[in-house]
């Protein structure tokens, strides 16, 4: 739970326009936004597309997790707003993430 604490601390620091950040709660490792589950670690795929699907190890998964937010943070991200990086990315597509993690199992 600390390292989560010390993650939102570092993503206020980074972003202090932003007036919402994740709540961190003791129990089964979650992502919820307005009632809508985000994540989903488990080895089964899922039935709702809008679920990103994450089939590792949840264990294994939170240190890196973790560390790759505060490497993301410490580098700049989420960037400057209006630098037209947004723009840039491609739509996300759960199905064709949920192929290549299949494929790659």
């Amino acid at each position: 739970m600390a390292s989560w604490h010390r993650l939102i601390l570092n993503m206020a620091d980074s972003m202090p326009q932003r007036l919402e950040f994740p709540e961190i709660r003791a129990g089964p490792f979650s992502v919820v936004k307005n009632g809508q589950e985000l994540f989903d670690f488990q080895t089964d795929v899922p039935s709702d597309e809008n679920v990103l699907w994450l089939p590792f190890e949840l264990q294994e998964l939170m240190a890196d997790f973790i560390q790759m937010c505060s490497e993301l943070l410490l580098a700049g991200y989420p960037g400057c707003s209006g630098c037209g990086y947004r723009d840039d990315e491609e739509k996300w597509n759960e199905l064709a993430h949920r192929h290549r993690i299949e494929n790659f199992r």
